[in-house]
């Protein structure tokens, strides 16, 4: 028997639900319980349009949204391809935005676009929606779709949709300030949920604008992620630093130091711990024949010395022992 979908969160319109076909199975099983409870929570705000046949039965994949009042979240991946049948005749009033993650998502002539619009990995899309359109996806595909209240962008994006690329500092601090929505969601109190989505609102206004305010203390948490988000993709970068870091988001180190202030750590030692991390992952690898001075080099320590001081500090052993110890 599938399982229904959970929703958590301490107000009816706040919080997430969630399937997954590694635990409800593929097609039908997977998917019909997931557009019954959206139906159910959020359909009255935000009615569906109608999935094709093979969506349903054919799809492979997870999906995910999750609820902040009058704001939505979706993600999905998937292995199967997934389009509309029927779009209706509702008459809409939100903003959509869609972040390519993998694949293409393809939009059949959105309001005010002016014809069709493909969505690739590492690219935005975000537009007035009036009124619903058809839309179909590759087979493989991976992609956030946002949902925001009219009133609260329209005068932004109403006749002049927007484009860009999905790496600009403006949408890296969005897409951090989501990974820890998504992942804080059922924990927030209504207030937290609500100052939650009013930042999302405004790192919106800012991707528009491809500008947000690097003072503004609500976005301090999304700005370290940010940083740490890009800091893992680089972990084996020579040219990896806090100057880096702060120059590919468009703000100053003293601003990324800032960020950082409140937390446990500084971003140079969170690098440092990362590094380490990495390192540590890479020594007990099964078959693994990478050399202390390999790893050293590879992760730039400054020699093995170094780094096994820093190893031993971190994981209580040497290098050579903590291997020995997990093989």
């Amino acid at each position: 028997m599938t399982s229904r979908p959970r929703f958590l969160g301490p107000a009816s319109k706040v919080g997430t639900f969630t399937v997954d076909a590694e635990s409800t199975g593929t097609g039908r099983g997977t998917w019909e319980p997931f557009i019954d409870t959206w139906n159910d929570r959020m359909g009255d705000l935000y009615p569906l349009p109608e999935f094709s046949a093979p969506t349903v039965d054919g799809f492979q994949g997870t999906m995910r949204s999750v609820a902040l009042e009058d704001t939505a979240i979706n993600e999905l991946w998937a292995s199967s391809p997934v389009s509309t049948q029927a779009v209706g005749t509702y008459e809409h009033d939100q903003i959509r935005l869609y972040v390519g993650l993998r694949g293409a998502v393809a939009l059949q002539d959105p309001h005010d676009q002016g014809g069709d619009t493909y969505v690739s990995a590492g690219t935005y899309f975000m537009h007035h929606v009036v009124t619903e359109n058809h839309f179909h996806t590759t087979p493989v595909i991976g992609t956030r779709i946002f949902i925001f209240p009219g009133d609260a962008l329209r005068h932004l994006v109403a006749g002049k949709p927007r484009t860009g690329q999905a790496t600009s500092p403006a949408a890296q601090i969005l897409m951090a300030h989501t990974t820890m929505v998504q992942r804080t969601v059922s924990e927030l109190s209504p207030a937290g949920a609500h100052a939650s989505r009013n930042a999302l609102l405004e790192l919106a206004k800012g991707l528009i604008l491809d500008h947000f305010d690097d003072r503004e203390p609500t976005f301090t948490p999304a700005l370290a992620q940010a940083a740490k988000d890009l800091a893992d993709a680089r972990l084996t970068d020579a040219e990896l630093s806090p100057a880096a870091i702060a120059a590919q988001l468009h703000v100053s180190v003293r601003t990324l130091q800032r960020a950082f202030a409140s937390l446990d750590e500084s971003f140079s030692a969170y690098i440092r711990r990362r590094r380490l991390e990495e390192a540590a992952e890479a020594l007990t690898a099964s078959g693994s024949r990478l050399s202390v001075s390999e790893a050293a080099a590879l992760w730039h320590f400054t020699d093995s010395s170094h780094f096994i001081r820093a190893f031993k500090k971190q994981y209580r052993a040497t290098p050579a022992k903590f291997a020995r110890r997990l093989t």
